[in-house]
């Protein structure tokens, strides 16, 4: 009998899920929200398969876990309703072995979990290629929006920064000890960069394209 651990903070979901599940043979153990013993439980009760949802209480997610829930002979489908390939290609990456959407039928669920759990399933391994695909061009899409902004300088992408921020030109120049006329120029060469004619344009392209001055993407990197 496969045994199947669910990882799943809503109760009502998790009940739902383990009556079906066993209803279709699996002995099934349920987690209560994320126990700080989950080492643990899974050392008392080793299942051949985890199902863990990805977002999880306390702003934990499914793919944080996976280095204690992965084990040699311990398959792990990640059950969600995100579709983004960029999340869904970062838990492969991590070492998920299969996604499945929650709003899958339940025949298709028993289905997957049952091949997953054999080693053998060609729709994982199909939906696995795709969101690696979908995932390659979403960061190709990416790296084209924000080539332009590669050519500011830092003192530019400050200023832009604080734009995006809403500061005035004026602040901007008192913040920065320099006169307004500098902040204004350095502004003229944002839009030039850009190839954009107005501050207001140069903000939204910078929302749209999801840039971020290059020192903020270190700090979030570090």
């Amino acid at each position: 009998m496969t045994r199947l651990l669910l990882v799943e903070d809503h109760r009502l979901v998790a009940q739902a899920l383990e009556m079906g599940l066993r209803a279709e043979g699996f002995d099934v153990r349920c987690t209560e929200g994320l126990p700080a013993a989950l080492p643990a439980l899974l050392e008392e009760y080793p299942p051949d398969v985890v199902l863990p949802d990805l977002y999880l209480a306390d702003r934990r997610s499914g793919i944080d876990l996976l280095p204690v829930l992965k084990g040699p002979d311990r398959k792990v489908i990640l059950v969600t309703g995100e579709s983004d390939p960029s999340i869904l290609a970062r838990a492969f990456g991590a070492g998920v072995d299969a996604v499945i959407e929650k709003a899958v039928p339940f025949p298709e669920l028993v289905a997957e979990i049952t091949a997953v759990a054999r080693g053998r399933s060609p729709f994982a391994d199909a939906r696995r290629q795709q969101i690696l695909r979908d995932a390659r061009r979403a960061e190709a899409e990416r790296q084209r929006r924000l080539a332009p902004f590669a050519a500011l300088t830092p003192r530019e992408e400050a200023v832009l920064s604080l734009l995006a921020d809403g500061v005035p030109a004026g602040d901007i120049a008192t913040r920065s000890y320099v006169s307004l006329s500098t902040v204004r120029a350095q502004i003229r060469s944002i839009l030039t960069k850009l190839g954009v004619r107005s501050q207001l344009q140069a903000v939204a392209m910078a929302v749209k394209a999801g840039w971020a001055p290059t020192s903020s993407r270190r700090h979030h990197s570090g």
